[in-house]
């Protein structure tokens, strides 16, 4: 989890533009259900404000005297407040001192955190802490209750600004580190998948291999430099068949195996064909008009889908021809591709007679174009 300030820090930050001047706050915070009580002392030095630690070594005892008592807050003569600041080595709290200055303390009990927090602030006599030039005016008990009244609740609406905040911050948090969370399990998961493609492949290769190898009457065997190369092959699986055969046709051109001795495939016999969108687009025809190329094209792609479909034995639907596309298309987007380029697709199938044999007669998509086209339709393509 990142790190997030405690709302007390941030509402002790707040005092030197709630009160303007104003010289020092001592800060007592109580953690609930625990016995930890720490302090901390907001002071001006050289201008600028600064936040310190504070020893506690008098019993806490006094302080939960304050924590118990039922107002919001409490002003304090000079010669009452129990306690006094000294710096010499490490600024800490001594018991039973007097102050020179008036002292209004202030208390929150946060409803989130349950943590309670005593506010000590040290005013001037006057009233110059509340107005642009120093006045001599003494602070008034009429004076004392405005302000106390006013800080008190000023602090308790910090609280809750920021107690709202650092609610949003936590679930914000919580929210990015299942974010993450999940992103690290779906990407374990892609690479698990991945692995087992790449084994998937490593084996379809074997097998083809080995049946060829069975045909010529030799022994034949990977390196580990062509499994390498194999487990990156991205291309189509029915392909594969074809990537074995002329390997093993290579390094039977270079070597002569014996019996005893394997015809070894290396990296460098083996060679993966060009991607098939790359190929089906130099494969168009010159010269073919710019409006007849789109049709053309989709033409070559459902012909090599069904290509790799029957070599896999499976269904020639156009669920299954879909997904062999490049970028995988729906059953209903084939037909809306088919329904808008009709025209054009039976003026090729006309023009090129032998080409695009498996989808013309096996497909029965294109089977439905072809028997639903009128006669004017047929005559003028």
């Amino acid at each position: 989890m990142a790190f997030i300030p405690a709302v007390f820090h941030k509402v002790l930050s707040c005092f030197p533009d709630l009160v303007p001047g104003i010289e020092q706050v001592v800060l007592i915070h109580y953690q609930n259900n625990t016995t930890n009580t720490t302090g901390y002392l907001l002071q001006k030095e050289d201008g600028n404000y600064s936040t310190k630690p504070i020893r506690i070594d008098a019993s806490t005892s006094i302080f939960s005297d304050y924590n118990g008592s039922g107002q919001s807050f409490t002003w304090f003569p000079k010669n009452q407040l129990p306690f006094e600041i000294h710096s010499k080595d490490r600024i800490q709290l001594t018991i039973f001192s007097e102050l020179k200055n008036s002292v209004l303390l202030v208390k929150y009990s946060s409803a989130v955190t349950h943590d309670s927090d005593l506010y000590f602030i040290y005013f001037n006599e006057n009233l110059s802490n509340f107005l642009l030039e120093k006045v001599s005016e003494p602070f008034s008990a009429q004076h004392k209750n405005m302000v106390g009244f006013l800080l008190s609740n000023s602090i308790r609406t910090l609280y809750q600004i920021y107690d709202t905040q650092q609610q949003i911050t936590i679930a914000f948090d919580e929210q990015i580190r299942h974010i993450i969370h999940e992103r690290d399990e779906l990407n374990e998961k892609l690479n698990q998948s991945a692995k087992k493609e790449r084994e998937g492949i490593l084996s379809l290769v074997t097998a083809y291999l080995s049946r060829f190898a069975k045909q010529y009457g030799i022994k034949a065997a990977l390196t580990d430099s062509a499994k390498i190369k194999l487990r990156s092959y991205t291309g189509e699986l029915f392909q594969i068949e074809e990537v074995v055969r002329n390997a093993l046709d290579f390094a039977g051109a270079l070597y002569t195996p014996s019996e005893s001795t394997p015809l070894l495939i290396a990296d460098y016999h083996i060679r993966f064909p060009e991607p098939l969108q790359q190929k089906i687009s130099e494969e168009v025809i010159e010269g073919l008009p710019q409006r007849l190329v789109k049709t053309h094209l989709l033409l070559d792609r459902l012909e090599l889908a069904a290509t790799g479909i029957k070599q896999r034995k499976e269904n020639l639907t156009s669920a299954n021809v879909g997904k062999e596309f490049p970028t995988p298309i729906s059953a209903p987007a084939i037909s809306d591709a088919l329904r808008k380029h009709k025209k054009r697709i039976i003026q090729l199938f006309d023009q090129y007679p032998d080409k695009w044999e498996i989808i013309r007669h096996e497909f029965r998509p294109i089977q439905n174009l072809l028997s639903s086209a009128l006669p004017d339709e047929l005559l003028s393509a």
